[in-house]
């Protein structure tokens, strides 16, 4: 099954040893079901000795989704073409209301070359991604074509990127970017990276 919103909840299941029994943590709260119909599901299914985790509003769908683990949630965006045509407006306006906030729209005229630098910004955001420049050491310049990496991402996954030597040699790293007091900042392998930001690395 897929969607292109994200879930209201999110559930996991963590699979124990035998004999641990049947643990359910809820950080948050169940909407059409009860303690014991998530019980009841998930022993139907033979998970006797696990640690489940719910979050947010679940549902017992959800629950049982998590067990087959079949969902996969999807970014995407509506496009909005021949916005230059009469009518569109009006039409646009309806595609807002049906659609809500649950979808970023971008309107576009690909005849007439409008919105089009809108929709990568609007693609760049819906992905949740980050652009990282790396620098070697010594050179004054740094790298022109960018990393890139799912926001929140630290400095480690850099390097893993990189080179698998990286990451199990690594030493420490520099990062200059807008947002620090002062750049370069020597920084560890769990320093969280942010968009446009430029790295160096040194290994051992």
């Amino acid at each position: 099954m897929l969607f292109v919103s994200k879930p209201k909840a999110r559930v996991e299941i963590e699979r124990k040893f035998m004999g641990a029994g049947l643990r359910i943590i809820l950080i948050g709260r169940l909407v059409d079901c009860t303690f014991r119909d998530v019980e009841e599901i998930l022993k139907s299914y033979r998970f006797m000795d696990a640690v489940v985790k719910i979050y947010g509003e679940a549902t017992l769908d959800e629950v049982e989704e998590a067990i087959f683990e079949s969902t996969a949630y999807k970014s995407a965006v509506i496009v909005a073409n021949k916005i230059d045509l009469e009518g569109s407006e009006s039409n646009l306006k309806l595609l807002e209301t049906y659609v809500g906030n649950k979808l970023p729209i971008v309107a576009v005229s690909c005849e007439k070359g409008y919105g089009i630098e809108k929709l990568g910004e609007a693609l760049f955001k819906t992905l949740n991604i980050i652009r990282v420049y790396t620098k070697e050491p010594k050179e004054k310049e740094f790298s022109k074509r960018p990393f890139i990496l799912k926001k929140g991402a630290i400095v480690y996954d850099l390097a893993k990127n990189i080179h698998s030597d990286f990451s199990e040699k690594f030493s420490f790293a520099k990062v200059w970017s807008k947002r620090l007091v002062f750049s370069p900042q020597k920084v560890g392998s769990t320093f969280v990276l942010e968009d446009q930001d430029v790295v160096e690395i040194h290994v051992k």
